[in-house]
């Protein structure tokens, strides 16, 4: 049934003509192409709806297409007659009449003037994002003449119904009865150099590489396969180019002597050894293609070609079908970073710990804002910010960097504090924002701008000097909330209960968490310019200096648990049978024992004690799924046989080590102030040094002693989380009470006050268990240190740090380009034509080289080996389409392997090592 009475799209076509039904997947990125400003040479598109009208004529046509769909697929015999049958047919239909007005009517000229045209086909289901058909379809290059196209036209036709591209849509589940099919023409480019550009890495994934092949002549060479191609891979940020130059002998160009078609020809000696393209044209490739990438959304595979008057078309751009990562052509880049802390959520983190503490960091920084007289309008604009300072990636937590470093901006002096955070979070890379604001006119910068920063500035100084009574209201005022909770039996409130104690900690405490938030503000201020004078005025470098200054300071309760514990192994290291007891015997009998055991009563009060001041501590105290020193005081026993077993009693005596700080301290102010005496202005100088060091140094012990009640709000948050998982448990709702920490706190109040929107909590709870131990389990689930993300940060990202230094290979085995990663481990297939493939099934397919021709082979292997060819042919991306490991470009491949010999190929590294 004829779809359309539309034969010919052309430049002078509607908008609305260039649809993939119409002009097919090619012809619609083409049209796209133009309309974004690239270099597309004359377009002209012969519509869908002229192949469905030439065979329309035909019903012996349209029962082998319905016939071909419902075919067996192990039936390659009678597919390969019916596809013979039906592109023979086709090869003979009559244009109709109106097609070949329309085509005389839009190619004039070129028919006129003998201008060579390219033909190629253009499948509605072509060049799409799932499926490239790259090279399924034949193109027709420096065809002349309307008898010539119109030939071509149908061979393009013909060519959808090639054995190779039924399979291939098999493979990929697309009708093989109603193929819609456009043709595209357009003038033929009489090129130089010609490729192709992939702008992302086709082996390793990376979108944050271009890498570009490039041939003398046509680029059919490149991508059937055939000749030797260089590979240039450009790192989009800096443009750096590595090449790889190969010695190209051969190239495609026009048959000279009839005008039609293409020949091969030798490449004169004194350029063989040469780069195809200038480092100019590579880079002029590569903006074009991150512009046509980031039209798209997603990495793009690009067909190019140099004419011999040095200018670049593009001929076509597809989406990289099944990319690794969308990457920067994505948007909405985000960097994350977990430098610091990870010290506090290493590992994975319970669903329920981390959706606590993302509200807690949006409730603390709110009040930071509020106490630092960021208007409420500005606050409102950024609360996108403030809700995000924190991401969650396979159960680890990171910093979302650029929302900390946008939080930073609000503030005075940004780029000064940039830098001071930086050193306090860990940062090992520095960032700088994109969204960089345009310079603000004079009457802005000093009308507008300047009394804000002084406002600004006038507010941080009035809090810095009320900050030490702020430190010491919160202290007061957590100590009175803390006693109260500290004596609750949380396992007897009910959810009810329970949720309204949460609230009134909420209230008292987050949202008063001022004096931390603006004290690490304070920190990190007067820490950073410790850093910045010990570097500048006494010639530190190493950093040594600065933290030698702040030790020593006494007074910091977070370090009094482990001086506790120090000071009670000191007592088991003089008591033989108590030291005997902690390194020798089970330490989960070991709580039990030493406190029924009348020898050790003073040693087992002085652990009680240690359990009551200290007892909500445990390894990754912030944590709330862990289990206390009050829940596990076996572990207190695990840390004294540490201590004991180091046989050493200085090593236990607390005094001794306190004095040594303090040498330690003394020795650092000794060398600040003969550093100071030899530089002019040492008085002043020495003034600022000591307010500055002072303030440094009460700073961070306020900041030590806040963290530490930090952790004690955690161990009361523990229990109570625990006695309402005890609750549900009781009741049936949780299947046991250690559920509770894969729910978020969200879920678990929601279901307590009618708003949940999953009432199943059971069932989530265990979906969430059993996706939180895949990420415990695997260690290579574990994302980098610090990574970008682009788009939908868990779509098609795989939180990998890009500047990751390579691998280093071990020499002996063979080498090429990988361009399918997976390892596989089989026996090997030598296979010099297609028909000689037998005994595929479960080898690894080896050959000199492959075409389209040979993709239905690819799905019976384990993984392929080419001697030839690049990492842009048609067979290797058909083969990544498919998932299936190939390596490409293996010098002396046949020379090497035997047929049946056991080999284990790396697709992604690109080696061959021979097993036996």
């Amino acid at each position: 049934m004829l779809i359309s009475n539309t034969w010919i799209v052309s430049d002078s076509s509607p908008e609305t003509s260039w649809t993939s039904a119409l002009v097919g997947g090619k012809g619609a990125n083409l049209h796209e192409l133009v309309r974004l400003g690239m270099p597309v040479p004359r377009l002209v598109c012969v519509a869908t709806s002229a192949f469905e009208a030439a065979v329309a004529a035909h019903p012996e046509l349209a029962s082998m297409r319905a016939e071909l769909a419902t075919c067996d697929s192990t039936n390659h015999a009678r597919i390969t007659e019916l596809c013979g049958r039906i592109r023979e047919q086709i090869q003979r239909l009559a244009l109709p009449a109106e097609l070949l007005a329309a085509l005389r009517a839009e190619l004039a000229e070129e028919f006129s003037q003998s201008i060579p045209l390219a033909v190629r086909s253009s499948a509605a289901d072509e060049d799409h994002a799932d499926a490239s058909f790259a090279g399924m379809h034949d193109s027709f290059l420096f065809q002349r003449g309307e008898e010539r196209v119109s030939q071509a036209i149908r061979d393009v036709w013909a060519s959808t119904y090639h054995e190779r591209a039924v399979i291939y849509r098999r493979e990929q589940g697309l009708t093989c009865e109603h193929i819609a099919v456009a043709v595209v023409i357009q003038r033929m480019i009489d090129a130089q150099a010609s490729g192709v550009m992939f702008t992302c890495h086709p082996a390793t994934g990376s979108v944050h590489q271009t890498v570009i092949g490039a041939v003398y002549g046509l680029g059919e060479g490149l991508v059937g396969g055939t000749l030797a191609a260089d590979t240039f891979v450009i790192e989009k940020r800096g443009q750096a180019i590595t090449p790889d130059v190969v010695q190209k002998t051969t190239r495609l160009v026009q048959d000279k002597s009839t005008g039609q078609g293409i020949i091969a020809e030798d490449v004169p000696a004194a350029v063989q050894l040469q780069p195809a393209v200038s480092d100019d044209v590579l880079r002029q490739l590569a903006a074009h293609g991150v512009k046509i990438e980031s039209h798209y959304g997603r990495p793009q595979d690009i067909e190019w070609a140099l004419d011999a008057a040095g200018k670049l078309y593009i001929l076509q751009t597809r989406p990289v079908t099944k990319p690794v990562e969308y990457g920067p052509a994505a948007g909405n880049r985000m960097i994350w970073d977990n430098s610091n802390i990870v010290e506090s959520y290493s590992g994975v983190t319970s669903p329920l710990t981390f959706s606590f503490i993302r509200r807690a960091y949006t409730i603390v920084y709110h009040c930071f804002a509020e106490v630092m007289g960021i208007a409420p309008k500005v606050v409102a604009a950024n609360d996108d910010m403030f809700s995000n300072m924190l991401g969650l990636f396979r159960g680890r937590v990171y910093y979302n960097l650029r929302n900390w470093y946008r939080l930073i901006k609000l503030f005075p002096g940004y780029q000064y504090n940039a830098r001071y955070m930086e050193s306090m979070m860990g940062l090992k890379e520095p960032l700088e924002l994109d969204d960089v604001s345009p310079k603000p006119s004079f009457w802005r910068k000093w009308f507008v701008e300047f009394p804000s920063l002084l406002k600004l500035v006038g507010r941080s100084l009035w809090n810095f000097s009320r900050l030490q009574r702020r430190v010491e209201h919160f202290h007061n005022d957590f100590r009175r909330h803390y006693e109260v909770w500290d004596e609750m039996n949380f396992a007897k409130l009910s959810p009810p209960e329970a949720l309204k104690l949460y609230q009134e900690m909420e209230r008292a405490l987050l949202w008063n968490w001022k004096a931390p938030i603006i004290n690490d503000f304070y920190v990190m201020i007067y820490y950073g310019l410790l850093k910045k004078l010990s570097e500048s005025w006494c010639g530190d470098t190493t950093g040594a200096m600065q933290n030698d200054l702040i030790c020593g300071e006494g007074g910091i309760e977070s370090a009094q648990p482990a001086k506790h514990l120090l000071r009670m192994a000191a007592r088991a290291q003089h008591d033989p049978e108590l030291r005997r007891m902690i390194l020798e015997d089970e330490l989960e009998s070991l709580p039990k024992r030493v406190s029924a055991d009348p020898r050790f009563s003073e040693f087992s009060i002085e652990m009680q004690r240690y359990l009551r001041l200290y007892g909500f501590r445990c390894m990754h105290e912030l944590k709330l799924e862990e289990f206390s020193l009050r829940d596990r005081p076996a572990s207190v026993y695990g840390v004294l046989r540490n201590y004991l077993s180091l046989n050493d009693e200085a090593a236990l005596d607390v005094e001794a080590a306190e004095a040594r700080e303090q040498r330690v301290r003394q020795e650092a102010e000794a060398k600040v102030m003969q550093a100071l005496r030899s530089r002019r202005g040492s008085w002043w100088r020495g003034f600022v040094f000591r307010r500055i060091l002072r303030n440094a140094r009460n700073g961070v012990k306020n900041r030590e002693n806040m963290r530490f009640a930090r952790t004690r709000i955690y161990g009361l948050l523990r229990e109570l989380m625990r006695g309402v998982g005890g609750q549900l448990a009781a009741e049936g709702i949780l299947g046991e009470r250690e559920q509770i920490f894969y729910l978020t706190m969200d879920e678990v109040w929601d279901f307590v006050r009618g708003t949940a929107v999953t009432t199943d909590l059971r069932s989530l709870a265990v979906l969430r268990k059993q996706e939180f131990d895949r990420y415990r389990d695997s260690a290579t689930l574990a994302p980098d240190e610090r990574f970008e993300t682009f788009g939908m940060v868990y779509h098609r990202n795989l939180f990998r740090n890009h500047r990751a230094a390579a691998p280093k290979f071990v020499d002996g085995k063979l080498r090429g380009i990988g361009c399918c990663q997976g390892i596989i481990e089989a026996p090997a297939r030598v296979v010099h034509h297609p028909s000689d493939a037998h005994g595929l099934v479960g080898t690894i397919l080896v050959a000199e080289r492959t075409d389209p021709g040979w993709v239905p082979l690819y799905p019976a292997v384990k993984g392929i080996l080419i001697e030839r060819g690049s990492i842009l042919s048609h067979s290797a991306v058909v083969a990544r389409e498919m998932g299936i490991p190939t390596i490409v470009g293996i010098s002396g491949l046949l020379a090497s392997i035997n047929d049946g010999q056991r080999i284990r190929m790396d697709g992604q590294a690109g080696t061959v090592e021979l097993l036996d």
